[in-house]
């Protein structure tokens, strides 16, 4: 027979239990905090086993495999198309369009695709321990915005270290989060780098998330996202006077992939 405290306990988590199915509000918070936690935990854990090979970026591979079990968790489904064109071992700018804190699982699900990767960070995520560090460890490149010549000097030493590892590099070209239906105008830096080392940009899309993810709404909802890998872009024989072009042939391509993948996943909020 239960006790009365068992009792009582029980109607406690099944009164959780009904209040996260019947408010979308509430699943907002509890999956978002939940997958927030989850990641600071995971970084602690792991990051004693990256102080064997501090800045190495097969960190990473090693770092992302708990995260990844976040996705089926939280029933986020990442449909990746075009993986033909990922050469792992080719130096590359990877840009991406940025919606939400939600494309952490994205690139958590997809870097064991690339193999060496690394991205750019703005230089407070460092500090945000244990994430921060663990990042670090993971050779994620840090940039000092508020200081311009270091952050040129930093984006230099990151081309040259794509360059001589043959890494791919990933960037986020808005510069900040975006959920609206166009790209903000692309941040020069990413197509600086790809220039100065003549090294190809490859285009990546994720589909809009504003079917199951509404910050302003408070909703969180499982969904299904596209993600498309175009065909690299070559720099090869480009130059600096030819970076306005290049931006725009490089958001054209990647607005009209956007537009028809989040036309196949939008749905209403339920």
């Amino acid at each position: 027979m239960f006790s009365m405290e068992a009792f009582s306990w029980y109607y406690v988590v099944a009164a959780l239990v009904l209040i996260y199915n019947c408010s979308c509000n509430v699943r907002y918070y509890v999956r978002f905090i939940g997958a927030h936690i989850a990641v600071l935990v995971v970084s602690a854990l792991v990051m004693p086993l990256l102080l064997f090979r501090p800045k190495n970026v097969y960190n990473a591979i090693l770092a992302t495999i708990p995260l990844r079990l976040l996705n089926p968790l939280l029933r986020l489904n990442w449909d990746v198309q075009g993986v033909e064109h990922i050469t792992p071992d080719r130096a590359a700018i990877v840009v991406c369009n940025h919606q939400s804190s939600i494309d952490f699982l994205g690139m958590v699900y997809m870097w064991p695709l690339f193999q060496k990767i690394s991205a750019i960070a703005k230089m407070e995520i460092l500090y945000a321990a244990p994430f921060g560090p663990t990042a670090w460890l993971c050779g994620t490149r840090f940039i000092d915005r508020s200081n311009p010549q270091k952050a040129k000097q930093s984006m230099n030493d990151a081309m040259e270290f794509v360059k001589e590892h043959k890494v791919k590099l990933w960037i986020f070209p808005e510069g900040t989060r975006n959920s609206e239906d166009e790209f903000l105008p692309f941040k020069k830096g990413a197509f600086y780098l790809a220039l100065q080392g003549q090294i190809p940009i490859l285009p990546l899309v994720c589909s809009s998330y504003r079917g199951f993810i509404s910050h302003k709404a408070g909703v969180f909802n499982p969904g299904n996202i596209i993600v498309t890998c175009l065909p690299p872009i070559p720099t090869v024989g480009l130059t600096i006077e030819d970076m306005p072009s290049l931006m725009a042939e490089t958001r054209e391509k990647m607005m009209a992939v956007f537009k028809e993948t989040s036309a196949k996943v939008q749905q209403p909020y339920p």
